[in-house]
C-alpha cells in the first residue's frame, strides 16, 4: 500500500504479517481493522494476480466460517480483467475502484462497520 494510506489510516489500522489461517501462509492480508470488536480484512490491489489472491482469500475465509468483512482497494481497478473484477466482487464485501477513493470515504464505512 501506498505511503499516502499509511499516512492517513496509519493509526487505525495494524500492520504486520496478518496469517488469518495459521497453516495457510499464503493468504496473507494485508490490514486488518477492528471497528466492532470484528476485523475488516483490507486487501491492496494493484494487478490481476493479487485480485486472483484476494478472492481465494475471502472465500477460504468464509468456507472455515470466520466472522469478517472484507474490503478491497484497487491501485486501478480497470487494470484488473473483467472475469477477476466479477469473481473479486462475488467474493468480498466492498470495493473501493481507487486509493483516492478509499481515503475519502473509508472512515464512513469503518464508522458504519462500528455500529454494528
Amino acid at each position: 500500500m501506498s505511503s499516502k494510506f499509511v499516512e492517513t489510516f496509519g493509526d487505525l489500522a495494524r500492520r504486520e504479517q496478518i496469517m488469518i489461517i495459521p497453516e495457510r501462509d499464503d493468504l496473507e492480508v494485508d490490514y486488518r481493522f477492528t471497528p466492532n470488536g470484528h476485523p475488516v480484512y483490507l486487501f491492496g490491489v494493484k494487478d490481476t494476480a493479487k485480485a486472483r489472491l484476494a478472492t481465494i482469500s475471502c472465500l477460504e475465509f468464509l468456507r472455515i466460517d470466520l466472522r469478517f468483512k472484507s474490503y478491497i482497494v484497487h491501485e486501478d481497478f480497470e487494470k484488473i480483467t473483467r472475469k477477476d473484477r466479477s469473481r473479486l466482487t462475488s467474493a468480498c464485501d466492498k470495493q473501493f475502484p481507487y486509493l483516492d477513493d478509499f481515503t475519502k470515504n473509508a472512515r464512513k464505512f469503518l464508522d458504519r462497520e462500528a455500529q454494528y
